[in-house]
């Protein structure tokens, strides 16, 4: 359909500038209608109140036609471009197979085994692991095995204390190594973080010598570029179990603790039964008695740690040198004088391991009278009040003794140094 130029009296809009602007729609005009383009020039549009929401004028729609063509030129050359596009002479070279366990290139091959525990149950597992490895290396004629690296009672969740892991990954630094052999995701790291960050480490750490790990249960090879969502999953469902398992001990603290079966380990002086009683030890419970009288006598904990030493007497670990830290905490532990705390601290983070005094975080217990003491609670209490002195009794615990006659008969006399010194205690000490 043709019509006048937009400067004339009369015309008609184009079909296809109608189709644009949506003519029909905006002013209620059919197709085939004529329209007068001196109408449409200053057009608005209007809602149902009668507010009006936009306007157009020739001069836009001739721009927006105008960078619509410029446009669709441009697609059309690079349609044509693309078209005329002719294979070249060049040779395609393919790019190198993804790596796989299987690729027969000579590997040293580094096994990792851990356990987190130093039960017997699990002393069978680590030999077990060493033994399986060392003939799986052995029957593949391309590998040769490096080392074993192994760490018995250590946590997956972190690497700090896992010492043979850190030098396996120094060795790979250094190009030692050239696969890691590991059985499961969670042997490696239970922690997702430092899974996924060692394993990127190994892999770009020497970006002509990628190291990669090959985790046997969930058929894994970190060298394989499409493996990092699997393993990605498997690092997290790890990590998930280590809080699980950290929630369900928790849980299981709180219901032994409920119940009455508090938890008992060894300690000097003290042996415990599968039963959860303490049975004293008659040579050690010696050094505990020592430790407490030389205390309340006017000794210094530096100068008890030296004797002891020079007597060369043994720690629950066997050891025979003393610090001032241990004799402190043998007389702060109240199951010296038959007590027990259940709970004294608390871990606050199961990865980093970190723990902190229970100030009622969590359920606790305290038992008066729970098994034989070492010492009597009046001594432990002396003992007690001596260290909370303000360390001016260097003749240790003076005498105490009601004054009978005089103005102050009743009274009690105190050394004016002893800070440590309450009316609850000299009611329990007369």
């Amino acid at each position: 359909m043709e019509g006048k130029d937009t400067a004339g009296n009369t015309g008609t809009v184009s079909r296809r500038l109608k189709e644009k602007l949506a003519v029909e729609d905006i002013y209620g005009v059919e197709e085939s209608e004529e329209v007068d383009t001196e109408k449409i020039e200053d057009c608005e549009i209007i809602d149902t109140e009668g507010n009006v929401i936009s306007s157009t004028d020739s001069s836009d729609i001739g721009d927006w036609e105008k960078r619509h063509n410029e446009i669709e030129e441009q697609r059309e050359k690079i349609r044509n471009r693309v078209r005329k596009t002719r294979s070249g002479n060049g040779v395609i070279r393919e790019a190198k197979p993804k790596p796989t366990i299987s690729d027969t290139g000579h590997k040293q091959v580094g096994v990792y085994a851990r356990v987190s525990t130093k039960s017997t149950n699990q002393v069978s597992s680590i030999e077990n692991q060493t033994r399986y490895y060392t003939k799986k290396v052995g029957d593949t004629p391309n590998w040769t095995l490096h080392e074993i690296y192994s760490d018995e009672g250590k946590s997956g969740t972190s690497t700090q204390h896992r010492t043979e892991f850190k030098r396996m990954i120094e060795d790979a630094a250094q190009k030692k190594i050239d696969l890691i052999l590991c059985s499961s995701v969670s042997r490696f790291a239970r922690n997702m973080s430092d899974c996924m960050t060692l394993v990127r480490q190994l892999k770009s750490m020497n970006p002509s010598h990628p190291v990669g790990v090959f985790f046997e249960t969930e058929n894994i090879y970190t060298l394989d570029p499409d493996c990092k969502q699997n393993l990605s999953i498997h690092a997290m469902l790890a990590d998930w179990e280590s809080a699980n398992k950290s929630r369900r001990m928790i849980l299981s603290y709180d219901q032994r603790i409920c119940t009455g079966q508090y938890p008992v380990l060894d300690l000097l002086g003290y042996r415990h039964t599968k039963e959860g009683e303490l049975i004293i030890q008659p040579e050690e419970a010696k050094t505990v008695r020592f430790i407490f009288l030389a205390y309340i006598g006017g000794y210094d904990c530096d100068e008890i740690a030296e004797i002891l030493t020079e007597r060369e007497r043994p720690t629950l670990r066997g050891r025979t040198d003393w610090n001032t830290s241990m004799v402190m905490n043998i007389m702060s532990n109240e199951r010296r004088w038959g007590d027990l705390e259940a709970r004294k601290t608390i871990v606050i983070d199961y990865v980093e391991h970190k723990s902190k005094k229970n100030e009622h975080d969590r359920v606790s217990a305290y038992e008066e009278d729970h098994h034989e003491p070492i010492v009597s609670r009046e001594i432990a209490l002396a003992a007690q009040m001596v260290k909370k002195s303000s360390r001016k009794m260097t003749e240790g615990v003076p005498d105490f003794s009601v004054i009978h006659k005089g103005n102050l008969k009743g009274f009690v006399s105190i050394c004016p140094g002893w800070g440590g010194i309450d009316g609850s205690a000299l009611l329990e000490i007369y």
